[in-house]
């Protein structure tokens, strides 16, 4: 007698089309924020443009994600902006996972250089905070607001959330999404060239892994994802070579 057949369920089916779709808009929203801010910079109109530029994107990407949050019914809990049990271990969080991500960005490298010639990451847009005590103080000012924060609600919170629809929240389903939003956060970053594109895959699993080993909580990657900020700015004003 043959097995009947099984057919998926049309709720989770929908369910999982949505999550699709909505993903995609952000996507489309970042990129065409990216085009018309490109344009604008050509005709000079952004001052700092090598320095800011995809800061729009970033940021209109996010506002989507908000935008898409409301029409469907969520809320920040959904995406892990929540009231913490506790900030200090908010914070005891946050500085271990910098702790990984900085040794992880030191010695990946280092490895896959005895295999493959690497290339340094493309920082040169940034050449003028070196040695520049007032652009490195304002830029690690501005970068939690234009990047750290809007990032982590597009790749971790808004994309994870969404992709766990698809992929479910199982561990096969889990290890889905950290890998599949860190390809696109990183993919994102193409400016930096090929090195730079691989620290921030680096970058995208070390803080997708991170969001779910502390239950979702989105503080605790932004607080990590911000104090590395920090610490890349630092490495831009000493010239020195950049580990993160």
């Amino acid at each position: 007698m043959s097995s009947p057949t099984v057919f998926p369920n049309p709720s989770d089916t929908r369910r999982s089309a949505i999550a699709m779709v909505d993903i995609l808009l952000v996507l489309t929203v970042t990129a065409i924020a990216y085009v018309l801010e490109d344009l604008a910079i050509a005709r000079g109109w952004i001052p700092f443009a090598s320095e800011v530029r995809g800061a729009s994107s970033v940021l209109a990407g996010a506002a989507s994600a908000f935008a898409l949050l409301i029409i469907r019914g969520g809320s920040l809990a959904d995406i892990g902006l929540r009231q913490p049990e506790s900030w200090a271990r908010v914070a005891f969080q946050g500085f271990a996972i910098l702790i990984v991500f900085v040794a992880a960005q030191t010695l990946l490298p280092l490895l896959l250089s005895l295999f493959i010639n690497l290339p340094a990451p493309d920082m040169s847009r940034y050449d003028a905070i070196a040695g520049n005590l007032t652009g490195a103080i304002l830029f690690a000012l501005v970068l939690p607001l234009s990047a750290s924060i809007p990032e982590e609600i597009i790749y971790r919170g808004f994309f994870m959330e969404r992709m766990s629809r698809i992929f479910g929240s199982g561990i096969e389903g889990s290890s889905l999404s950290v890998l599949f939003q860190a390809l696109v956060f990183s993919m994102i970053h193409f400016q930096w060239g090929i090195g730079g594109m691989l620290m921030t895959l680096i970058m995208g699993i070390i803080w997708g892994t991170a969001f779910l080993l502390c239950g979702r909580n989105l503080w605790v990657v932004i607080l990590a994802h911000s104090g590395g900020h920090i610490l890349f700015v630092v490495q831009l004003y000493l010239a020195e070579p950049l580990v993160i």
